[in-house]
């Protein structure tokens, strides 16, 4: 499992059982050790992770991660993942992987609408994601859907729906959405590793809308959250995009100098090129010996 958390597995396995956090520590340990190991903040002894298991009613293990349920996991996670950092040539070998698990779910059309979005086939990228939006009138039913825990691409299937509805013009169904999923997002327990890039594009999708919207102040307002989480998460490779909405944003207020938004653009460029620079320095001294 070293590519997600153990802890989000006991996570998504209390939950699908309607158990709250205090439930399963009781007795064994704090609410907010079992907190951490849930937003794998913390790794829990064997005794410890045995006895959760154990108050989980799993003695087959969590729930997804029996042999094929957990690579299938592991698969999705990565596919999601490099959808979001853009290297998605990459998901040929992981689909052609994901089809020996024999799991049958809703993935495979996503990624194919990733693919119908990439040639701006809106319409035909809906239509692939029918298992998250069957017409577009259930928008107004969102409260109604379990959101007890969703997967990454499960969040991300639902920004695509938004951003499909906002290229196609409905401006207020696509915010409907993203609200929804921003409350949903902040009221989880786990904003980090993947789930938090998602939360950061779910921000600039909210931001993007609200700029064609023709409110550019909200626009800017939103960005601004953007980049404080882009600060704190340490993903300088999104700030890109969030630049470019809010020279859109600034455009949109009459504003002629753009020369902080071009000076915006030298810095993320720089500090990649350093990043990249310090990522090379890492990998050098773990061969040192």
């Amino acid at each position: 499992m070293s590519e997600y958390s153990i802890g989000e597995m006991i996570k998504r396995t209390r939950k699908m059982r309607n158990m709250k956090q205090e439930d399963i520590a009781f007795g064994i340990c704090s609410v907010s050790t079992l907190s951490r190991i849930e937003n794998g903040l913390e790794t829990p002894a064997k005794t410890t992770f045995d006895k959760i298991i154990k108050r989980l009613g799993a003695p087959k293990g969590l729930s997804g991660c029996e042999a094929s349920g957990d690579e299938a996991y592991r698969l999705r996670y990565l596919a999601v993942r490099n959808i979001i950092r853009n290297p998605k040539s990459q998901n040929d070998d992981i689909l052609a992987e994901y089809a020996a698990t024999e799991c049958e779910d809703a993935f495979v059309k996503y990624v194919k609408a990733v693919t119908s979005f990439d040639k701006q086939d809106f319409v035909g990228c809906i239509e692939l994601l029918d298992a998250a939006l069957t017409e577009k009138k259930s928008l107004g039913n969102w409260p109604e859907i379990d959101y007890a825990i969703m997967e990454p691409f499960e969040i991300h299937r639902l920004i695509l729906v938004a951003k499909c509805l906002h290229k196609t013009g409905e401006y207020d169904y696509a915010e409907k959405l993203i609200k929804k999923l921003e409350e949903y997002m902040e009221g989880s327990s786990c904003l980090d590793g993947v789930y938090g890039e998602l939360y950061i594009l779910l921000l600039a999708e909210y931001a993007d809308i609200s700029a064609d919207s023709g409110y550019p102040d909200k626009s800017l307002s939103i960005c601004a959250r953007a980049l404080k989480e882009i600060e704190r998460k340490r993903k300088p490779y999104f700030k890109k995009a969030i630049f470019d909405i809010e020279a859109k944003a600034y455009e949109l207020e009459g504003k002629t100098d753009m020369g902080n938004v071009y000076r915006n653009y030298a810095f993320v460029l720089e500090e990649l090129i350093n990043n990249r620079k310090e990522e090379k320095k890492v990998a050098v001294s773990m061969f040192k010996c």
